[in-house]
């Protein structure tokens, strides 16, 4: 299991799994257009041929998709998410030479976080002030998803991709910010 876990990992980066599949058609493109040209086919078994390539491609696309199944049943497994009452947070940019990076400081009950602004998804919303909470105050939730820590360091590294890629916001860490306000304009 360890071995098919570990190959799932491998096939389910799209830069690795794009590079196989594009030998692959290319190889069948070859066959495809050297066959006719020699004349050894008819055209009927031409059209055989051509249909059953379309199908074969479909077969990588199929195990990059089995590969993403249970990569992400994987990570399902290996995270956990860790709920924070946060009292206040602030935006920063931190300037390395020419280029900054933006963090977020989150401050917590017994600490202040660090976080990377690409790995957090900020939840802003606003609702209406009742008995329990005044108007111009917020309520702010910190929830970090964290990684088991005996991992190896592909799924570690595999893990800090889907964390900064803008495509999975079910990975990331979140920031819910709730500001209440008064009913009355």
């Amino acid at each position: 299991m360890k071995t098919i876990n570990r190959i799932a990992y491998f096939l389910d980066d799209f830069v690795t799994f794009f590079m196989i599949y594009l030998g692959y058609i290319g190889t069948l493109i070859m066959i495809i257009f050297y066959l006719p040209h020699n004349k050894v086919v008819s055209e009927t078994n031409i059209t055989i041929i051509f249909f059953a390539t379309i199908g074969v491609c479909l077969i990588p696309f199929f195990i990059y998709l089995i590969a993403d199944a249970i990569v992400i049943a994987d990570l399902k497994k290996i995270t956990r998410r860790v709920k924070y009452k946060a009292t206040a947070y602030t935006k920063k940019i931190l300037r390395t030479n020419d280029d900054g990076e933006t963090y977020y400081l989150i401050k917590t009950e017994n600490e202040t976080k660090i976080v990377k602004a690409n790995t957090v998804l900020v939840n802003k919303q606003d609702r209406f002030a009742d008995s329990e909470h005044k108007a111009r105050t917020a309520d702010i939730e910190y929830i970090e998803v964290e990684l088991d820590k005996s991992l190896p360091e592909y799924k570690r590294e595999f893990f800090n991709q889907k964390l900064t890629s803008n495509e999975e916001k079910k990975w990331k860490n979140q920031l819910n910010i709730v500001n209440y306000v008064s009913k009355e304009v």
